[in-house]
């Protein structure tokens, strides 16, 4: 069937339901993951976690927002007392992030067309069109170029207190924490990908991710699936990518998981 509708051009006039919201069928490998994986695809298992950690009135910011598989369906569950604010850079994705969050209506829903990292200015990203897993160029020679900030001098953010930072950016995860120092001290809880396929691209490794977020006081868990949080080791073997949720306070991740059905491991190495 979706075959057909783009062949036919109508694709995008389509609406489906995911996760409690509605989004546009873009030919795009993550919207094909939402339409056909709806519960078995790795988001799912990530906002079936989330769903149970976060409460009405948190504050949520989703880095790598992409299409909104995460920023949507949360900012419709939480509620207009929960803000939540999403980053997506690639202008074309941007647009599709757009278009579906208007399908919602989320008043407290904020987009913003930037990338962060570690400084301001303007970097190198890919425009491979046929997979919206775009990320920053580490040789600076890209497709396009698109904004960048510190999410430290990121104004409508300055001074709040955040209770779920998400980040998803290909790799560039320790870039975009280097310019979240203060943000950080304001910030409960982490979800990052460690991504050791692209990292090395940076010139880092999951294992530096992990050794600067304990060194600055986090402790770190692996995402098993939607029910299960493991230690991480102290030297992690990741072969491709995972999940990690980190916690400046074991108590309170306990506290807000008591009774959800989650189960918080010691390490498995």
């Amino acid at each position: 069937m979706l075959h057909a509708l783009v062949w036919l051009g109508l694709n995008e006039r389509a609406v489906f339901r995911y996760q409690g919201a509605r989004f546009r069928l873009y030919d795009t490998t993550l919207t094909h993951l939402m339409f056909f994986h709806p519960t078995r695809w790795h988001g799912a298992i990530d906002l079936a976690l989330l769903r149970q950690l976060l409460r009405p009135g948190d504050t949520i910011v989703d880095i790598g927002a992409n299409v909104g598989s995460h920023a949507i369906p949360l900012a419709k569950l939480l509620g207009a007392s929960s803000p939540v604010h999403a980053f997506e850079p690639h202008p074309r994705v941007f647009a599709q992030l757009q278009a579906n969050a208007r399908l919602n209506r989320l008043p407290n829903l904020h987009l913003y067309n930037l990338a962060l990292g570690d400084r301001a200015g303007e970097v190198a990203f890919t425009d491979v069109r046929s997979d919206d897993c775009n990320r920053v160029l580490p040789d600076g020679a890209g497709a396009l170029t698109v904004p960048m900030t510190r999410l430290d001098d990121f104004a409508p953010l300055a001074n709040a207190s955040i209770t779920l930072l998400k980040i998803d950016v290909e790799g560039y995860e320790p870039f975009v924490l280097r310019g979240a120092e203060a943000t950080l001290t304001r910030t409960d809880f982490l979800y990052l990908e460690a991504n050791a396929m692209h990292a090395c691209e940076y010139g880092v490794s999951v294992q530096d991710l992990a050794d600067s977020l304990r060194a600055r006081g986090w402790t770190l868990y692996r995402v098993a699936d939607s029910a299960t949080l493991t230690r991480l080791p102290e030297r992690p073997t990741v072969t491709e990518w995972e999940n990690w949720l980190a916690t400046r306070s074991v108590d309170a991740l306990r506290e807000r998981l008591a009774g959800q059905g989650v189960r918080i491991l010691p390490d498995d190495e």
